[in-house]
């Protein structure tokens, strides 16, 4: 009898929770037109994905019920927490708007040297990877800058060793690290959008983009969509990062909307991500 109670009870559960196995929808402006890349999480978990380039999304998850909400994140976007119970074909986000950045034009002559920060590797046999298989999941590096100084970023550089998709999209990151607590917002005003279609280094440009740190910061790198090669089974898709040991912590999270994870491995091993940054006194 109390086993019988028991099943009844859990059968109740189920009733009151359903599940939502998946969970389909795109992501519009106020011109009806899809919004690329969108960042959309589960609240509270580790599940999520980015939109495509038409802003469609899919989770699929057995984990989600409707007491949950899905989060949209966007730089260019208010953010938009909706119920996971109301209907979902499209998610109208409205642009932010935002004042511009203040720019102090000084005569000052500094002495500038351009220098590689970070972990430059090209190393096929120390790898790690995304914690993650969800698309909008990311693996940083912290950056430390010499005191007094200003490093003014150039490019960023990392190397895949294995590629195991046609192609992958990444976005690259900024965030500010204030007394050890990585922020959890980036700064960065420009989608850093690079696709890469074979294995080696990828480099994106970013010297159009006028960012500058005076103290230690993490650059992060986002996976944000892939192409399927033809015939290719889930178990051979692999996206890997050169690493080196003493390069650590290894930083990461599988959402924009977690706490980022900072964990030490074994020989402190880290992702291999570089920076070509100029350095100048304050």
């Amino acid at each position: 009898m109390k086993s019988y109670s028991t099943l009844l009870l859990i059968a109740c559960l189920f009733l009151v929770y359903p599940s939502y196995s998946q969970i389909k929808g795109k992501c519009i402006d106020e011109y009806g037109k899809g919004i690329p890349y969108v960042n959309i999480s589960v609240k509270g978990k580790a599940i999520g994905t980015v939109s495509n380039l038409e802003g469609n999304f899919s989770i699929e998850n057995t984990s989600v019920t409707e007491n949950d909400y899905l989060i949209f994140s966007h730089m260019n976007f208010d953010k938009k927490t909706i119920s996971i119970s109301l209907k979902k074909d499209q998610i109208l986000l409205n642009a932010k708007v935002e004042n511009l950045k203040e720019v102090i034009v000084s005569n000052k002559k500094r002495k500038v040297k351009e220098k590689i920060v970070g972990t430059k590797t090209e190393t096929e046999s120390i790898l790690i990877n995304f914690t993650s298989n969800s698309l909008g999941t990311e693996i940083g590096k912290i950056i430390t800058v010499k005191k007094n100084k200003v490093y003014d970023l150039k490019n960023v550089q990392f190397n895949l060793p294995e590629l195991g998709y046609k192609s992958a999209t990444f976005r690259i990151n900024f965030y500010t690290i204030v007394e050890g607590t990585i922020d959890l917002v980036k700064i960065n005003r420009t989608e850093n959008v690079v696709t890469v279609t074979k294995s080696g280094m990828a480099k994106l440009d970013l010297s159009n983009q006028d960012l500058s740190f005076e103290s230690e910061f993490l650059v992060a790198v986002e996976w944000i969509d892939f192409e399927n090669k033809e015939n290719i089974t889930n178990q051979e898709n692999a996206i890997k990062f050169s690493s080196a040991v003493f390069s650590g912590p290894y930083v990461s999270r599988d959402n924009i909307n977690l706490k980022w994870e900072n964990e030490k491995l074994m020989l402190n091993i880290g992702p291999g991500i570089h920076l070509k940054v100029k350095e100048y006194s304050k």
